[in-house]
């Protein structure tokens, strides 16, 4: 919220500098973000009398003026088309530098010499406007500084605000806030105008079709006014709030906004078919076009304003083309509404349509407000704009909300903030915030929140407000006490924490992305009809169409890290998630929720260094991560096997992880279809997929120690010619059969293709250690052991020994 400070002093008296009013609001829990000073760089700008006007010799679209602006007649050079004789305008003197950095100088344009400039408004930064030079009230004397003579010298104050504060949307309710800091009083506009002899009632009638979307509908109308530009100060103060002034009419509506919180919106009520509206849900494929003049498919979720005909406005967010302000409108019909936050959000999140005044309906608005919020414009129009105040107001309020009463207890509030506040000072902060404070005994206030505090519900709240007029910096610090649980974390935390810290010591970066995923992934990892991957949980109220559903994999997760990193130039990545998936089983209330551990390879597996080349990442890479993290877990009867693979990884580079006799994922890399779907510009990249319950079972087993063996090993080297198409650890699984105890281990430390091996064929060498938990082993016997090995290694798999 971006409000000016002499804005603010018109409804209450600040007393404080901008600096101490700042860290005021700010420890209160309104957090002044920034503080701009506005109008400091006019000081050299005065109000100069234009004396005469003559055209440019050499220019059709330039004047040669001669003003007065306190030092004696000069001459200005001047393309506004709107200066005449007679008129006060801005001046800036030689030597001036304006709002946007240019520097005023005496120069010749087109030949004619030219002492200081005229000004239109947004050269002097204080509004939009461009269309002339800015008009002063001709009671101005010559050399009048602009920024006295309107009051300019200001600050805006950028305020962020939580969520559960609405209330303070608006210029007043910040005055309020100060008001109560400072124990000043809050001063209202006071709403007063002379109405018509015509009755509301016979122009127009509001119908509430869908009374739960809008609760309450007000109306009020004024005709025959002036459509024209706004007066300076109120354009001004929209501009300084973030808003462009449009026309009298319309820039009320806005002006009221930002004053009261309340949004507001203007009809042209000649263009309103049947001159009435009708409040109803949007039609499935209903068409609208907006303000802006983008067009929208409707459906139920959306709640339209109708005249008898038509949709003219989207409820709580943006008008309708067909009804809006034109420069030949001269009646308007004018909305004050109370639409539903939920809603209002939901249509706002649809439409990707955020605007003023659905920031303030979607966190709720005053609803005992529409009406004065109506009435206030209403005299502005009439004060700005002319014209007849029709007689009463429509005020279609169906079940009127009663205020929300909350019992709060003084002990109960003193033992929570650590305080010793009496009852009489509890009920004086509430009442000061405009609360009805009554007290029920010595221990208990009960209190009505206003309408407009939509986030007092509890007892915890009126707590807070408490503290917040104390002032936290009062409230005595205190340690609570703390008993230690006898409750042992959950084994499924601990085998995070492990899974996690082995991971980043094989150097990989977790990443935690949202858990909710578009619900085009499934099709862009070409996942079959039937997969698990397309069980989606669906979102009631999503925030975008991109986050709509529950993952149901980790991958698009990972991608979307992989797509932010290469923005940045990083190419080399090596990342992973645990986490959890969501698989909706059928008509069950609960999801199915499965951990998973998914990691991801690409770029570069080692830079280049000066005792090293550089080596691209490939499918070994991935492979030797699952093998690391499941050896560091202490799990055995690792195997990696071709199988039936996942569809989205290539089929050249994939494989199922077995961990005993259960799959317990697969690791591969990610097919090119799968990346150009994801629209990642990277040409290979690595993942593998783990089922974290089996990592959680697996790991949890006891760990026996093992010492250190008391005799010598004896190796063997073994070296055969096999097809190519046989994996080796059939071989190994073949030799730790066979060799029984006695085999330690088997090492593959050659793969060799081509030269004289046939093409259809490749050379396996593995080195075997074989040793005796119990004696020294015996050459001999060792030899026949292994010749038996290689015959049982032939019968199985057709290899052969390969010749020296």
């Amino acid at each position: 919220m971006r409000v000016s400070l002499n804005w603010l002093k018109e409804y209450v008296n600040i007393p404080l500098s901008v600096e101490d009013l700042a860290d005021l609001l700010t420890m209160s829990g309104l957090e002044v973000e920034s503080k701009e000073p506005l109008g400091r760089s006019l000081e050299e700008v005065v109000a100069a009398r234009v004396l005469s006007v003559r055209a440019h010799p050499e220019a059709n679209t330039l004047w040669l003026c001669d003003v007065e602006a306190g030092r004696g007649a000069v001459q200005v050079v001047c393309g506004a088309p709107n200066v005449r004789v007679g008129m006060m305008t801005p001046m800036a003197l030689p030597g001036t530098t304006l709002a946007g950095g240019v520097e005023v100088r005496e120069t010749r344009i087109r030949g004619e010499v030219s002492v200081g400039m005229l000004l239109a408004e947004d050269e002097m930064g204080l509004t939009d406007d461009h269309t002339g030079v800015m008009v002063l009230p001709e009671s101005l004397s010559a050399g009048t500084p602009v920024a006295q003579a309107l009051s300019l010298p200001d600050w805006a104050l950028e305020i962020g605000l939580t969520p559960n504060r609405p209330d303070c949307a608006c210029v007043i309710g910040i005055a309020r806030e100060i008001a109560v800091l400072t124990k000043g009083k809050l001063r209202k506009p006071e709403i007063r105008f002379k109405e018509s002899d015509r009755s509301i009632e016979a122009l127009t009638s509001v119908t509430l079709e869908d009374p739960e979307g809008c609760p309450r509908y007000a109306a009020g109308m004024v005709c025959g006014f002036e459509l024209k530009p706004s007066p300076f100060w109120m354009r001004y103060r929209l501009h300084v709030s973030g808003i462009r002034g449009i026309s009298n009419v319309v820039d009320v509506t806005n002006y009221v906004l930002l004053e009261m919180g309340q949004p507001l919106h203007a009809f042209d009520y000649d263009r309103l078919k049947e001159n009435r509206i009708v409040v109803r849900k949007a039609r499935d494929g209903e068409v609208f076009t907006t303000l802006d003049g983008k067009t929208h498919t409707m459906n139920q979720d959306n709640l339209m304003i109708c005249d008898g005909q038509r949709p003219v406005a989207l409820a709580g967010v943006m008008g309708g083309l067909n009804s809006e302000i034109f420069s030949e409108s001269k009646n308007v019909l004018i909305e004050s509404a109370f639409f539903d936050p939920i809603t209002t959000r939901r249509s706002s999140k649809r439409l990707g349509l955020s605007t003023e005044a659905s920031y303030r309906f979607e966190r709720g608005v005053d609803i005992d407000g529409a009406v004065r919020a109506l009435r206030r414009a209403m005299m502005l129009i009439s004060e700005l704009a002319g014209g007849e105040v029709i007689q009463g107001i429509v005020d279609n309020y169906p079940t009127p909300r009663k205020l929300r009463e909350i019992e709060l207890k003084v002990d109960k509030t003193n033992r929570f903030l650590g305080t010793d506040l009496s009852r009489e000072t509890i009920g004086g902060f509430l009442q000061a915030l405009e609360m009805d404070v009554q007290p029920l005994g010595e221990n208990v206030l009960r209190v009505k929140a206003p309408s407009f505090r939509v986030d007092l519900t509890r007892d915890w709240d009126l707590m807070e407000e408490v503290a917040r007029l104390e002032g936290y910096d009062k409230i005595p610090v205190t340690i609570p006490p703390i008993r230690p649980s006898d409750e042992k974390e959950s084994q499924e935390m601990t085998s995070g924490h492990r899974v996690r810290e082995i991971m980043v010591g094989l150097g990989f970066s977790e990443v935690i992305s949202f858990s909710f995923i578009a619900p085009d992934s499934a099709e862009f990892l070409v996942a079959e009809k039937d997969s698990s991957l397309r069980s989606f949980v669906t979102l009631l109220n999503p925030l975008t169409v991109d986050q709509s559903v529950m993952r149901t994999s980790l991958i698009p997760g990972l991608l979307a890290s992989v797509k932010t990193n290469l923005s940045y130039g990083e190419k080399d990545l090596k990342l992973f998630e645990w986490g959890r998936v969501f698989i909706r089983q059928g008509t069950a209330e609960l999801p199915q929720e499965r951990l998973v551990l998914t990691g991801l390879i690409m770029g570069l597996a080692n830079p280049k260094e000066w005792y090293r080349e550089e080596r691209a990442a490939d499918f070994y890479d991935a492979k030797g991560a699952v093998e690391g993290l499941l050896k560091a877990l202490g799990l055995r009867s690792l195997a990696f096997e071709r199988g039936a693979t996942p569809p989205w990884y290539s089929k050249e580079a994939a494989c199922v992880i077995r961990l005993q006799d259960k799959i317990i994922g697969a690791a591969g890399q990610l097919s090119p279809e799968v990346l150009t779907r994801f629209d990642v510009d990277a040409p290979r990249v690595f993942v593998f997929e783990i089922d974290g319950a089996v990592l959680i079972e697996m790991a949890t087993g006891e760990r026996t120690y093992e010492p250190l063996a008391k005799f010598p090993a004896l190796y063997r080297d073994l070296s055969i010619i096999a097809k190519r198409n046989l994996e080796s650890a059939r071989v190994q699984e073949i030799i730790l059969r066979e060799g029984r105890d006695l085999v330690e281990s088997v090492t593959l430390f050659d793969v060799f293709e081509g030269g004289k091996i046939d093409p259809s064929e490749k050379a396996l060498a593995f080195r075997i250690c074989y040793r005796s938990r119990e004696t020294t082993l015996d050459g001999k016997d060792i030899n026949k052991l292994h010749e038996n090995i290689v015959e049982r290694i032939g019968k199985e798999t057709g290899a052969r020994l390969r010749e020296v």
